[in-house]
């Protein structure tokens, strides 16, 4: 069995390899400060350590120790929150991180002076240590945006350190339970599964987001934020896992005489009317409806759950909707209509690619008929 020196010694060795890992991708990816953070919880988690590793065995550290190691323990913890809220795109309350790592600190070296003993300060810092932890939890769970299995990960590992917290803060206050070199032992064992699941946790979120990112990338038309050729096959797959056997129409859309616009405001304008159609495309779209830039000035629609009917008053508002409204390039007011094409995909026996082939009939009938109108 593994003694406490041991112990020690391999849980400070762990931290600072992880440091030096997250120093490595802090300094790739300076912009993104959640990495610095996440760097300061695991160098305030190594002070701590390397000061327990120094106390001698079957000793109490000394009060002001203890709330050394207290003070650098809350900091760490403190630090992963605000990391994590960094890393969901939120902003830190500056007062709430000094009052979360320097109030519970300082609370407890007030408390020898009015006559509190060691054992009510370790209840105490147990109690705070497990409402730092759950905030950590309730962070990620309240992350609805962010779509990481990984997260999950660095959830467990908290949620273990809160419960363990109040536990051992319970059993102080309400058994005969004494911290001794047994209690110390279990809880180094403890402290080493979580910590390599925090920080393995970190990593793996990291790169779990840049893979979506590059994904969504690939997945996406640069110029529209809509998805592109490749995108739509991803898409579908999602869609027919959520919709099986619905009915689903298809849009094909083209803006009309799109060479004239170019013509006369230039490849940069024809781009901002794009972009503005897009934008204009996307406030209109259920949150399942899937928008896709076709290629050059023509757009698909992919409308779930949707009747040709529904789908013909859809196509209708989008035609307004471009029609009303004058797009205004460079100060310069531009009209711009489009004509759509509509069909119903005809499941289970039509493929996508033949409703898509029936949409562009359409939409050639709705040009040939003299544009701006929709055909299905």
């Amino acid at each position: 069995m593994l003694d406490l020196e041991t112990l020690h010694f391999s849980s400070a060795i762990s931290r600072g390899a992880y440091l030096a890992l997250f120093l490595v991708l802090a300094l790739r990816q300076r912009e993104e400060t959640y990495l610095w953070h996440w760097i300061g919880a695991i160098m305030a988690s190594l002070l701590g350590s390397l000061i327990l590793a120094g106390a001698p065995l079957n000793s109490v550290l000394p009060t002001w120790q203890s709330i050394q190691v207290f003070a650098l323990y809350m900091a760490s913890i403190t630090l992963s929150w605000c990391g994590l809220r960094h890393f969901y795109g939120r902003t830190n309350n500056l007062p709430v991180l000094f009052a979360l790592t320097l109030f519970p600190s300082l609370l407890c070296s007030l408390l020898p002076g009015l006559g509190f003993s060691a054992h009510t300060m370790l209840i105490i810092y147990f109690l705070f240590a497990a409402a730092a932890s759950t905030l950590v939890v309730i962070e990620i769970a309240f992350a609805r945006r962010e779509h990481l299995w990984s997260q999950l990960v660095v959830a467990v590992a908290f949620t273990g350190y809160a419960a363990s917290f109040f536990l051992a803060a319970a059993m102080l206050q309400f058994t005969p339970l004494q911290v001794s070199p047994q209690t110390a032992y279990v809880s180094m064992i403890f402290d080493q599964i979580n910590s390599v699941l925090v920080y393995v946790g970190y990593v793996a979120m990291s790169g779990e987001r840049a893979n979506l990112r590059l994904r969504h990338q690939a997945d996406t038309d640069a110029l529209t934020g809509l998805f592109n050729r490749r995108g739509i096959q991803h898409a579908l797959l999602k869609l027919d896992s959520k919709h099986p056997g619905s009915t689903t129409c298809v849009l094909l859309g083209d803006l009309d005489h799109f060479k004239k616009i170019n013509d006369t405001l230039g490849h940069d304008g024809g781009d901002a009317v794009l972009k503005i159609f897009a934008k204009r495309l996307k406030n209109l779209m259920r949150r399942d409806d899937i928008a896709v830039r076709w290629g050059g000035e023509e757009f698909l629609v992919v409308l779930p759950h949707t009747t040709i009917d529904e789908a013909g008053a859809f196509a209708e508002r989008l035609r307004k909707h471009i029609e009303s409204e004058p797009f205004v390039i460079s100060s310069q007011a531009i009209n711009v209509t489009i004509s759509i094409g509509i069909a119903e995909i005809e499941q289970p026996q039509e493929t996508f690619d033949k409703a898509v082939g029936r949409a562009d009939q359409a939409l050639y009938q709705a040009k040939h008929a003299g544009r701006n109108r929709i055909s299905r």
